[in-house]
């Protein structure tokens, strides 16, 4: 068997822990995200697939333990599962991981440096002084959610929490989100800044039509 079959092998494994782990916290019916049936597994398959593309653009790829960034990238969130503590998520989420590298046999040392990148993923206020796997993964984390989906989420919270929704009361909420988590770039690689910029332009051209259908043929 080539390592490549055995490196998709081990993935899928990985990915299908991580998958019942996070039933849990799927099936919940807590406040946030899960008054909407928020899916955090389907979450964490969008951010691999957003990292997958961030490496791709990344010209000093020779620089990036991809392993440790996809294994990183697959347990990111793991630490959901338990429920009733999500706000320490990412250090739960490393120990979780640790755990499980532990059974298999990983590295130490390797070990080590994955379970920092989950520990520490959450925080994306600096892209600068850390590991590039560490930017990757904040960076393809900051990807989802935002955008046109970002848009269609506000649509899907605002419908959700109040009795008393209206098309006004859908634009202020996508323009206290989205738009305002939009108006700045956070990335620091060059593939994520071009896609936050699309993202970006989409959403205020979206939010700007949107706007002026509601103003009335009056105003227009």
């Amino acid at each position: 068997m080539s390592n490549n079959n055995m490196e998709t092998i081990q993935y899928h494994e990985m990915i299908q822990y991580v998958k019942e782990k996070l039933l849990q916290y799927d099936q919940a019916q807590s406040d946030g995200k899960n008054i909407v049936q928020y899916n955090r597994f389907d979450h964490t398959m969008r951010v691999y697939h957003w990292m997958q593309i961030l490496y791709v653009g990344f010209p000093q790829k020779e620089q990036i333990d991809i392993e440790a960034l996809s294994v990183a990238t697959i347990f990111h969130d793991i630490g959901y599962c338990e429920v009733e503590n999500i706000h320490n998520h990412a250090a739960i989420g490393a120990e979780y991981c640790r755990e499980y590298l532990k059974q298999n046999n990983y590295d130490t040392a390797r070990t080590d440096f994955i379970c920092d990148l989950i520990a520490r993923h959450s925080d994306k206020k600096n892209m600068y002084d850390i590991p590039m796997e560490l930017v990757l993964l904040r960076e393809a984390d900051l990807l989802d959610d935002t955008g046109a989906q970002g848009l269609v989420f506000d649509i899907w919270m605002e419908t959700a929490c109040k009795r008393d929704v209206s098309f006004e009361s859908i634009l202020k909420h996508m323009e206290k989100y989205t738009v305002r988590l939009m108006q700045d770039n956070p990335m620091r690689t060059e593939k994520a800044k071009e896609i936050w910029e699309e993202k970006r332009k989409l959403t205020e051209t979206f939010v700007k039509s949107y706007r002026k259908d509601l103003q009335g043929p009056e105003n227009m």
